[in-house]
């Protein structure tokens, strides 16, 4: 079997109207993705969804550029054909991660091809599945405490035991958060769960914490700079709330060295970021070894995406917590034949059972919100503002004004 063409089409797909004004977003609502299918001569069609961290611009075009790399090539070698790319890219001279993103498109797609030519769902083709109900936390935007408040009633009522929100903001405008979510969500058995994307300084980071943990909390995701680990040690030996690494591991090599450090409690893994899928596998496989539960982590996504992830979570054992990606509910519609993904009501998901991702494109959903794209965003130049710079600068928050970044 050879690949014979890669075609990517970007899209942006529209957000379901929001009550209350978003600090996380700017310009249209709506989630930017490239969509990759990849033929083969044997007739078989892979599909997968690329995440558009720079604009869907530069995202699809870097899939696009990867034709000469793969075209020819046996779509069945999934982990060859990313290492070649790595080269492909000169990535051993930068780092694995600044391009695995792009990637994680095409290597979806591969899978796919892998699961349809065997006949079976991912997950059987990667060992079987440990689990096929899949939890999910609910997510609580940052908006007006009364939002907030309202939001996490909401979810609590329909049986979410973890709730969550960005923080890493101003920390009294932190600590308000979530004092207004546990005040929507008072049974002790629903716990918060927060995300700081590094932008706390260690000592920040150790009394905002301890002051948060009477609220009941989960964890706290990545309080500090992703790059010093022996401050993330030291916040997690200084507070009584665990603490989760995400951007510290973003690659196995990564993880590694935050095990060795003992700097962590919890670990995230993301096939759309951590050198792929067999990354976040070998990322997951560490974890185990250091007896460290794992919990997948999500960006914005279509039901592509996450119909990959549930395949991802299945199979892998110590992926155990609630998982990020039930933000899915928000969209107003998805790229999927039939629409968006059905579910029960509440925090779970079921692993889809047809061969590969066991998910298929509507050509007019995507005809559709691809033309939304060019109009709506590449036109009106939001390549890059649908989502608040201020969020996105994580560490580098301090270096700007608020209204430099908003």
């Amino acid at each position: 079997m050879k690949i014979t063409d890669i075609i990517v089409t970007p899209v942006a797909v529209p957000l379901k109207p929001s009550p209350t004004a978003s600090k996380m977003r700017k310009g249209p609502r709506v989630v930017l993705e490239g969509l990759v299918e990849i033929t083969t001569d044997e007739g078989l069609t892979g599909i997968g969804e690329t995440p558009c961290f720079l604009g869907n611009d530069l995202a699809t075009e870097i899939v696009r550029s990867a034709k000469p790399a793969l075209i020819g090539k046996d779509p069945r070698n999934v982990n060859k054909l990313l290492k070649e790319l790595y080269v492909h890219y000169n990535l051993v001279h930068l780092h694995m991660h600044s391009g695995s993103w792009a990637f994680s498109g095409i290597e979806m797609a591969l899978w796919d091809i892998v699961g349809k030519r065997a006949g079976k769902p991912l997950y059987q083709v990667w060992g079987g599945a440990y689990r096929k109900r899949i939890e999910f936390i609910g997510g609580v935007e940052r908006q007006e405490l009364d939002g907030m408040t309202a939001q996490a009633a909401e979810l609590a009522a329909l049986g979410y035991k973890i709730i969550y929100t960005k923080v890493g903001f101003d920390p009294e405008d932190d600590l308000a958060a979530v004092a207004a979510m546990r005040r929507g969500a008072p049974d002790p058995s629903v716990k918060i769960r927060v995300d700081a994307n590094q932008a706390w300084s260690t000592g920040v980071a150790i009394n905002t914490i301890n002051r948060m943990a009477e609220y009941g909390m989960e964890f706290v995701d990545q309080p500090v700079l992703m790059y010093n680990l022996d401050a993330l040690k030291m916040v997690k030996n200084s507070v009584v709330v665990p603490i989760a690494g995400h951007e510290c591991g973003w690659t196995m090599y990564d993880v590694l060295n935050a095990v060795k450090q003992s700097a962590i409690d919890y670990l995230h893994v993301d096939g759309r970021f951590d050198t792929g899928y067999t990354g976040s596998k070998i990322s997951a496989g560490i974890a185990e070894a250091a007896g460290i539960q794992c919990v997948h982590h999500c960006y914005f996504q279509l039901g592509l995406a996450l119909a990959m992830n549930l395949h991802m979570i299945a199979s892998t054992p110590n992926i155990t917590l609630a998982n990020q990606g039930d933000s899915y509910s928000s969209l107003e519609d998805d790229i999927l034949a039939g629409g968006k993904m059905s579910k029960e009501p509440g925090p779970y998901r079921e692993v889809p059972e047809g061969p590969g991702i066991g998910v298929a494109l509507d050509p007019e959903r995507v005809a559709k919100y691809n033309e939304l794209y060019i109009k709506e965003v590449l036109e009106k130049g939001f390549e890059r503002e649908t989502e608040s710079h201020y969020y996105g600068a994580m560490h580098l928050r301090p270096y700007f004004s608020r209204e430099q970044l908003l």
